[in-house]
């Protein structure tokens, strides 16, 4: 796990920070998450997992934009609004998507669980997915990668948006085709293109990785 949280912290380059997590509440995860706090990788709008890492087979969705807990806020606000719903064999380890859906930790199996804020509301799907690991620990560190999927939203219309991202370094893939170019130099150009092509129709980025929202800030 070391080595892949190297490659990573290489990869973000500037764009990412050391957490933020008071040391009290470090010691409330288990000794083998907490090497990855020695990991310039937090933030948000930097990482990402593939999608059949939650559902198998899904290989042709778009990667989900991932983000490790970052600070006690975070924490305080899931042992608030979930706490009473979820026993603590399991512990906030990050979110996907803006917190819509919760990364957790199951202490005692080393499993990863993922569920959709929404959940909460139906027990019996909530409990599926407890009871129903993603992956363990280490197979979900190393299937972590840089965020690359970029989605923009009609204002005016929810129901239209532009989604794509990069994929094994020359693709690029979008909602309509799997495009591949000579090298990565290439394929970024033509990313950077397209999101400048979205913009252009009037739509506004929804969510995309910290290098573009810098790039393209207003």
């Amino acid at each position: 796990m070391d080595n892949k949280l190297f490659e990573l912290e290489k990869q973000l380059e500037d764009y990412s920070g050391y957490c933020q997590l008071d040391i009290e509440s470090r010691l409330l995860f288990p000794e083998n998450f907490r090497q990855i706090y020695k990991y310039k990788i937090f933030g948000d709008n930097l990482l990402s997992i593939p999608a059949n890492l939650i559902i198998d087979g899904d290989d042709d969705e778009f990667e989900k934009p991932f983000s490790f807990l970052n600070t006690s806020e975070e924490l305080d606000v899931f042992e608030t609004e979930f706490r009473s719903e979820i026993s603590g064999d399991f512990i906030q380890i990050g979110h996907l998507y803006n917190f819509t859906e919760v990364v957790l930790l199951n202490k005692i199996k080393n499993t990863v669980h993922v569920f959709h804020v929404s959940d909460i509301a139906d027990k019996d799907w909530l409990n599926y997915k407890l009871e129903n690991g993603i992956c363990n620990l280490d197979e979900f560190v190393n299937s972590i990668r840089p965020q690359t999927v970029c989605c923009l939203i009609n204002p005016k219309d929810y129901s239209e948006w532009d989604i794509f991202e990069i994929r094994n370094e020359t693709e690029l893939k979008t909602e309509r085709e799997l495009m591949e170019f000579k090298d990565k130099k290439t394929v970024n150009e033509e990313y950077i293109e397209q999101v400048k092509k979205s913009l252009e129709k009037g739509f506004d980025i929804n969510y995309a990785p910290q290098s573009v929202l810098l790039n393209f800030k207003k």
